[in-house]
């Protein structure tokens, strides 16, 4: 009777602690005012769905938000154009752009409606979902193979998301594992928020440990059920992130070996551009949809379109006569300028301006809303893990480790290339080594990912490079430009935590800010 009480009061709390976490779309509505208790594994699968997921919804799936505006593959926007005419949201955008370290301050207070996006209250709220279900999966009914399944993607989450708030708010891996992280937060107990910070190698650890046990939890479902196209996570997500983490770990050996096996597995394949359709039709530039399950490259797929990078790039985001000129940044030349005579990824990876081709936007790989609009399908995918992404990684892993080796890294490279490259043009990799097959391998990686939220850790686990953003002065559009530096092994690299989190939690530390960047 004791044992089915505390079970009850359980279940109780654990839809107290779901209904507060209200800026994510619940996906169990109580029956009565007080507590919905769910019955069974299915319930609980539910509710991860609804609260654990990075879905294409308001609130759930932003946690990338404005990554974009911090890396060095963007760049203001050029012309006479309408730039910014608003000026409080100028000047919170100009925190975000030159790395200030008010810059979360500036965007809640003066960003506007939807436009300030805290990172790690978004993100902490979806570990919650994550930590409910491995909390009380266990105490409801169902069978071994459901709760399995659930655990599985529980623990694959957390580890996402850990790892993604720990290269947020905390020094890279490869630079200080000892510095700050974030706190892990591993229960959905109700209890004292006043927690301090990890370390991220604590964090780190704790990250490879979910993953792992995820991938143990696959590994015991039947093959039909380790993925599926249908969004939620998977055996071969799970062994391209534990490739990532280990490459930001350079741990080579172990992020070659997990590129290996997502490489190995048949249900995905890399995409010849050259089998897409690129004359324009009508007029009119064509686009695929590399964030999508159209794409055989796609392993699963997260974020939204319309938060995660249409506010950020627009004035506004509704169609009307004048929209196509109202943008705040356009793809940095360097990048654009980075491919190859015949490199198809130029053509097909950057949104170009719908009445000038010439124009390359700073987004790309989705599909515009309209054939006469330069903004995305808003209801879409943002982000993906690809295939080529687990090319990359071991191309990488074999560049630096002599363990894996030269020749892994020229072929990862060239089984990429050739899928991107007109025949004519394509030049198979080789005779390059050491610094110089490096040097390649995160030009490939910039080229291929690009717009995917990669560029901004990769820079930092690259040694945190100085780079430069132009910001024009005042509203109008003719104003002259200033230049600001962004300074190598910068404090800003890290970012600050949200001021509301630290009045939250007087246990945090804050991160070192960067003082006032002037021109």
């Amino acid at each position: 009777m004791v044992s089915a009480m505390n079970t009850k009061s359980k279940l109780i709390i654990l839809m107290i602690i779901l209904g507060s976490a209200a800026s994510c779309k619940k996906f169990l509505e109580p029956q009565s005012q007080q507590y919905f208790v769910p019955k069974d594994a299915s319930a609980i699968n539910s509710m991860l769905l609804g609260n654990g997921y990075p879905r294409n919804q308001l609130d759930c799936g932003e946690i990338t938000a404005g990554l974009q505006v911090l890396d060095d593959d963007i760049a203001l926007t050029t012309g006479t154009a309408a730039f910014v005419s608003d000026a409080n949201f100028y000047n919170a955008l100009f925190h975000t752009f030159t790395w200030q370290a008010e810059m979360h301050t500036q965007m809640r207070d003066n960003g506007g409606y939807g436009k300030y996006k805290n990172l790690w209250d978004l993100t902490y709220k979806l570990i919650l979902g994550t930590n409910a279900a491995l909390d009380y999966v266990d105490i409801v009914e169902g069978t071994k193979l459901e709760k399995n399944k659930i655990k599985a993607q529980a623990y694959a989450l957390r580890g996402f998301y850990f790892f993604h708030l720990v290269n947020l708010f905390g020094e890279p891996y490869n630079h200080n594992p000892q510095a700050p992280g974030v706190p892990l937060k591993l229960s959905s107990k109700i209890e004292n928020e006043e927690i301090p910070r990890n370390t991220v190698k604590e964090v780190y650890d704790q990250v490879v440990k979910d993953l792992k046990e995820a991938e143990s939890y696959y590994l015991q479902l039947p093959e039909s059920s380790q993925f599926a196209p249908d969004f939620r996570t998977s055996l071969p997500m799970v062994q391209l992130l534990l490739s990532r983490v280990y490459l930001y770990m350079e741990n080579w050996k172990e992020a070659a070996s997990y590129a290996q096996q997502v490489i190995r597995d048949n249900r995905f394949s890399l995409l010849d551009l050259n089998t897409l359709q690129l004359a324009p039709v009508g007029g009119r530039r064509l686009y695929h949809p590399f964030t999508s399950f159209k794409s055989p490259e796609v392993i699963w797929l997260y974020g939204l379109n319309g938060q995660d990078i249409t506010p950020w790039v627009f004035t506004n985001t509704y169609l009307t006569a004048a929209f196509k000129t109202e943008r705040y940044f356009l793809a940095a030349p360097e990048l654009v300028n980075s491919f190859e005579t015949g490199d198809l990824r130029k053509e097909w990876y950057i949104s170009r301006d719908q009445d000038n081709d010439n124009v390359f936007l700073a987004y790309g790989k989705g599909v515009p809303y309209l054939t006469n609009s330069n903004l995305l399908l808003a209801e879409v995918f943002s982000r993906a893990f690809r295939l080529s992404e687990a090319y990359l990684n071991l191309a990488e892993a074999g560049a630096k480790s002599a363990e894996v080796g030269v020749n892994v890294a020229t072929d990862a490279l060239n089984a990429l290339r050739i899928k991107r490259f007109k025949p004519e043009n394509y030049v198979p990799v080789s005779g390059v080594t050491g610094d110089a097959l490096v040097q390649m391998v995160r030009e490939e990686r910039r080229m291929e990912l690009c717009y995917e939220a990669h560029r901004w850790f990769d820079l930092r686990r690259y040694g945190m490079p100085g780079i430069t953003h132009t910001w024009r002065v005042g509203l109008n559009a003719a104003n002259p430009l200033n230049t600001y530096t962004l300074k190598e092994k910068d404090p800003a690299y890290t970012l600050p935590i949200p001021e509301e989190v630290m009045n939250r939690n007087r246990a945090l530390e804050q991160n070192k800010l960067a003082p006032k960047r002037d021109n």
